[in-house]
């Protein structure tokens, strides 16, 4: 398992959420969170178990994996 970034929805500014999941291949990911996503208190751009595609960002310096698209 990886720390994979989604972006938070409603927030007012771009803000992402680090996520423990799980890697199928090369930057593709389920994302993983389902232990304590809520979706009463945070929307998430990828919900957890969705399958996603990653690209690797520079976010406060730091090379991260971000998920970008549903696959």
């Amino acid at each position: 398992m990886d720390f994979i970034y989604v972006q938070m929805l409603g927030e007012g500014t771009i803000v992402y959420r680090p996520v423990l999941s799980y890697k199928i291949k090369d930057n593709i990911y389920r994302v993983g969170g389902t232990d304590f996503y809520n979706p009463d208190l945070e929307k998430w751009e990828f919900t957890p178990d969705t399958i996603v595609f990653v690209e690797k960002k520079i976010l406060e310096g730091e090379q991260v994996l971000v998920a970008v698209r549903k696959i």
